[in-house]
C-alpha cells in the first residue's frame, strides 16, 4: 500500500497543501519543533483510523478561526488507485470514496492502512485495559469486516443490555435474550482477538533480537473473563453467576469490554520489571511484527509512520531499524535532526525539510 498523494486543508497549520510522495519510498521529515512535522503524520493517521493519536477533541485538528478541516489522499492499493476524503464540520465526520459519500465509519477504515510508532506509545504497556482493547480492536477492523459487524452489533447489545438493567421493571426474559446474542458475538470476537495476539507476537519474537542486546523472552497473553475451553458453556455459566450482581449494579459486570492483554518479559509484565530501552525494543518488534501480518493477510504492507522515534533510540538501534524496514513498505519518518543518508544503502528515500508549516525536499 502506498500513499501517492495527500491534500490538507485548514488542517492544524496546514492551510491548503497537497504533497505527491514515492511509492514504495521512505520519506524523512526534518525541522524544528513545531513546524509540522507531526500534523503531516497525524494527518495519514487520521485518513487510517479516523481519529488521532494526540488528542480526543477533533475541532482542534480545523486551523484556528477556520469552521472546517479537509484531508484528501490518492492511495494506491493491490495495484489500484483509490481516493480518499475526511471533511471535518461542526465535530462531525464526512466521509467520502471516489467523492461518493460513506455512512459507516466500518466501511472507511482501513482502506488506508498505517501503523504509527510514536514515543507516546510506551505508555500503552502501563496505560489501561481499555487502552490495550482498543489497539487490538482497531487493528483487526482494519483487517476483518466481520469482526468489525460483529463487535459493532455486541457494543450495540451491550448498550440495550445495560439500558435494561437500569429499568426498576425488569424484563427477564428480554435480559436473557439479550445475553444469549452477546454470547454468540463474544464467541467470534475471543477467538479472533485471541489469534491475533498469538500470531502477532510469535512475528514479535523473531524481531526482537534485533532491538535488543540480551537474550530476554516476550510474549502477551489475551485475558478474558471465561475459560476457554467449552467456551460457549462457559460464557453462558458466567452471566448466569453474574445474573443477580448486574441487577444489583444495574450494567453487565462481565464481558468481553473488561477483557485485557498483558505484555510479558521473561515471563513478568513488562510495566512492571522493564527497562525503558526494553519496552522501546519490545514496541518495535511489536510495530513491524503487525506489519509482517497485515502483509501475510492482505499481500502487502501496510505504511509506517514513525513519529520522532529516532529520538528516542541509540544510532545502533536506529541503523537497526532502517536495515529491517522492508524494501516494499512505505515508510515516513520525523525527526529534528537530518538522518544519516549512509544508513539506507540503496533504499529509496526521500528528504524534507519543513519550516512553517510548508514541505521543501533537499
Amino acid at each position: 500500500m502506498n500513499l501517492k498523494r495527500l491534500e490538507l486543508v485548514h488542517f492544524r497549520n496546514y492551510h491548503k497543501s497537497s504533497y505527491r510522495f514515492e511509492p514504495a519510498c521512505i520519506h524523512c521529515f526534518y525541522g524544528n519543533n513545531a513546524q509540522g512535522k507531526t500534523n503531516l503524520i497525524e494527518a495519514i493517521y487520521f485518513l487510517s483510523h479516523l481519529r488521532s493519536f494526540r488528542t480526543s477533541h477533533i475541532d482542534s485538528l480545523t486551523m484556528h478561526q477556520k469552521e472546517w478541516m479537509s484531508l484528501s489522499a490518492l492511495i494506491e492499493s493491490h495495484g489500484h488507485d483509490e481516493q480518499l476524503k475526511i471533511v471535518v464540520s461542526q465535530k462531525k465526520k464526512h466521509l467520502f470514496v471516489y467523492q461518493d459519500p460513506v455512512r459507516r465509519y466500518s466501511d472507511f477504515i482501513g482502506k488506508l492502512n498505517a501503523i504509527l510508532f510514536c514515543p507516546d506509545d510506551m505508555l500503552l504497556f502501563q496505560q489501561s485495559p481499555r487502552s490495550r482493547r482498543r489497539f487490538i480492536d482497531m487493528e483487526l477492523m482494519k483487517l476483518s469486516h466481520t469482526y468489525t459487524a460483529t463487535l459493532s452489533h455486541f457494543q450495540s447489545l451491550l448498550k440495550q443490555r445495560n439500558r435494561l438493567l437500569k429499568q426498576d421493571d425488569l424484563d427477564d426474559l428480554l435480559l436473557h435474550t439479550l445475553t444469549e446474542q452477546m454470547i454468540q458475538d463474544e464467541m467470534v470476537i475471543i477467538s479472533q482477538r485471541a489469534k491475533f495476539v498469538k500470531e502477532w507476537m510469535d512475528q514479535s519474537r523473531l524481531l526482537y533480537p534485533f532491538f535488543s542486546e540480551q537474550k530476554e523472552k516476550i510474549d502477551a497473553t489475551y485475558q478474558t473473563f471465561v475459560e476457554w475451553d467449552h467456551l460457549q458453556e462457559n460464557l453462558k455459566m458466567a452471566y448466569e453467576k453474574s445474573f443477580e450482581k448486574d441487577k444489583q449494579y444495574r450494567q453487565t459486570t462481565y464481558g468481553i469490554h473488561k477483557d485485557d492483554i498483558v505484555f510479558l518479559l521473561n515471563g513478568r509484565p513488562i510495566h512492571e520489571v522493564g527497562s525503558q530501552g526494553q519496552k522501546r525494543s519490545f514496541l518495535l518488534a511489536m510495530k513491524l511484527g503487525l506489519a509482517q501480518i497485515i502483509y501475510e493477510k492482505t499481500k502487502q504492507y501496510p505504511i509506517l509512520l514513525l513519529d520522532d522515534v529516532f529520538s528516542e533510540l541509540d544510532p545502533r538501534r536506529q541503523k537497526q531499524l532502517i536495515q529491517h524496514l522492508p524494501r516494499s513498505m512505505q515508510v515516513f519518518i520525523t525527526s529534528t535532526e537530518p538522518i544519516d543518508k549512509q544508513w539506507f544503502q540503496d533504499r529509496s528515500v526521500r528528504f524534507y525539510h519543513i519550516e512553517d508549516g510548508s514541505l521543501r525536499e533537499v
